[in-house]
């Protein structure tokens, strides 16, 4: 196996969540594609009757200090409701989604590591302010009891800095990988993608864990 295949192989699948809707997920994952130079897929959009997606959102989404233009991959399912997958899929009898129908694009070329942004709730993006102590923990502590915690990366904090959120998520044994505010200006961005972890890094994280 030559040196290329090997450094292709190293390429993350990193998934993205959060503990509500509009908590920014979207808006992490797209600072994660060009921090990291990766593609983005969202297996599952809803709301697309009133909204035109979040691949949409994301190709849109302009980083001043970024020329990258992500690779950005189809649904594999695309629903009408502004609802939750399961509850938009009820107006939809002809859709049935099944686990088995979620596999990596095949246009992903391993080449560069992959974004893959989830629905609602469930690396992870949590608002800073009130509730998310609670938020967090709760979320992080059932997926650690249900055996994911080796795949775990950390939490991003978007929102207003709050390192009394900070230091308590932390002696709680949660890793915190960054904290991020909203972006309305290009040094915000900067400062963004400046607090946000290399690919390296997280993956030399993974090896010690």
């Amino acid at each position: 196996m030559n040196s290329k295949s090997q450094q292709q192989e190293q390429q993350p699948i990193v998934f993205v969540t959060g503990t509500d809707t509009d908590v920014g997920k979207t808006f992490v994952s797209t600072l994660l594609v060009h921090k990291w130079k990766a593609a983005y897929w969202k297996p599952v959009q809803t709301g697309i009757e009133s909204d035109q997606g979040d691949s949409e959102t994301l190709k849109n989404f302009k980083i001043a200090a970024s020329t990258w233009q992500p690779p950005i991959f189809t649904p594999t399912y695309a629903l009408q409701k502004p609802l939750s997958p399961l509850q938009a899929m009820e107006y939809e009898p002809n859709v049935d989604i099944r686990l088995l129908d979620f596999v990596v694009p095949e246009e992903w070329s391993a080449e560069n590591p992959l974004v893959v942004e989830g629905a609602g709730r469930g690396l992870r993006s949590y608002h800073s302010g009130l509730g998310t102590l609670n938020h967090t923990l709760l979320t992080w502590n059932h997926l650690c009891d249900n055996g994911l915690r080796s795949h775990l990366f950390g939490v991003i904090l978007n929102g207003e800095p709050n390192e009394g959120n900070v230091q308590a998520l932390k002696k709680f044994g949660v890793n915190i990988m960054a904290q991020v505010a909203q972006c309305t200006t290009a040094h915000d961005q900067d400062m963004a993608l400046h607090e946000l972890p290399s690919v390296e890094s997280l993956m030399t994280q993974q090896d010690v864990e």
